[in-house]
């Protein structure tokens, strides 16, 4: 008689794969001693994989849109105007200068021309939210250039997603709540919208999932500007510290400058590029269709196994070791499968639930089997 490929056994066998599943997960958030373990695995994503196989394999873009004046070692606010008249005599699209200039200093001529230079129609500056205090009020304390209040500079937050503990920088903030009122003016939108003239409108979605898609983007030394005129014209240019150690961060491509996770934040906006997730319920459908499928082949391998008349096959073939192996070949196979679906489409189809639930197919087929005798089934 031939027996059947699907049947309420497995349905069940791949329940209680989940079920297990789920149980240790919560027991690593509850646990104070398995709190490191829950940590990793919440900030866990399966892009991280795709980037890193992108990076590895040498597939860094150039980007011939963003380019970056690196502003370390400039010394005062003279120096810093200097360098901003010389690039903007050279005609960029727009300048994105992520420095904050707090309060009026000694030197009133330099902080006369800045002043003077935030009224360029294609200037954004950056301005910075901290204290966060609750969801009504949100951050309590914004930090702006001396010459914003009252003039017509365009101006944006540089804060990116905010993270409790840790945690690697993959969202930009599009949306915050700053002294009791919404704030949408990010500075990666404002810079990505004077960029498209205006193209870009202003997005309801309160992060935006940036695309680290492996880019190389030119820097420039702030005494080499006149050198690289054609980085510039035209060009999105970014002003900020490449080699500030207060300002840098990690991300699925390792440690970076502010200024580096600012351009490709805005690459991100200007391409359409943004990672697209699938719905929560989605997820949950291809997951539990995944483990199925792997119970199934996993099943028939073992009935094709024990039918081999040879016994030292027989016993190599259908041994806990050998298909472990093939599992573990089979799972590789699907983050491949996952990895070809985020490059050509940008949707990242995580199989993170599915991962976690295939190690416990074969206790969970062996429960339902004793459950079911102890029923009289």
């Amino acid at each position: 008689m031939r027996k059947k490929i699907l049947g309420i056994e497995d349905i069940c066998t791949v329940l209680f794969a989940f079920i297990t599943m789920g149980i240790l997960g919560a027991m690593a958030i509850k646990l104070a001693f398995l709190g490191p373990v829950a940590q990793t695995m919440k900030d866990f994503s399966f892009t991280d994989i795709f980037y890193h196989v992108l990076q590895e394999n040498g597939t860094a873009d150039t980007s011939h849109v963003i380019t970056i004046v690196d502003m370390t070692d400039l010394p005062s606010r003279e120096a810093i105007a200097d360098k901003l008249e010389e690039i903007e005599a050279i005609g960029p699209k727009v300048v994105g200068v992520d420095v904050v200039f707090e309060g009026l200093k000694d030197d009133t001529l330099s902080d006369l021309r800045l002043a003077n230079i935030a009224e360029n129609e294609n200037i954004v500056f950056s301005y910075r939210v901290q204290d966060y205090v609750d969801d009504s009020i949100g951050y309590s304390k914004e930090i702006h250039s001396f010459f914003t209040p009252g003039m017509k500079a365009k101006e944006g937050y540089t804060n990116f997603e905010r993270r409790l503990i840790g945690g690697l920088k993959r969202n930009v903030t599009l949306r915050l709540r700053s002294m009791g009122q919404d704030r949408s003016d990010s500075f990666v939108w404002r810079v990505a919208s004077v960029f498209s003239d205006g193209q870009i409108a202003e997005l309801q979605q309160e992060k935006l999932a940036v695309n680290f898609r492996p880019t190389i983007f030119r820097v420039i030394p702030s005494d080499s500007i006149q050198a690289y005129r054609d980085w510039i014209e035209g060009h999105v240019v970014l002003f900020g510290a490449t080699a500030e150690l207060a300002d840098r961060h990690y991300t699925p491509l390792g440690e970076m400058p502010g200024v580096e996770l600012i351009a490709y934040s805005v690459q991100t906006l200007l391409e359409n590029s943004q990672v697209r997730t699938l719905p929560v319920v989605l997820i949950a459908v291809i997951s539990f269709l995944v483990v199925l499928l792997t119970h199934i082949m996993r099943k028939q391998y073992l009935r094709w196994g024990q039918r081999l008349t040879t016994d030292w096959l027989r016993f190599m073939l259908t041994s806990t070791f050998f298909v472990g192996l093939l599992v573990t070949l089979w799972t590789i196979l699907l983050v491949w499968i996952a990895f070809l679906i985020f490059y050509f489409t940008g949707y990242n189809v995580n199989l993170g639930w599915a991962m976690a639930a295939i190690p416990f197919l074969g206790g969970a087929k062996e429960f339902y089997g004793i459950m079911a005798i102890r029923s009289g089934q």
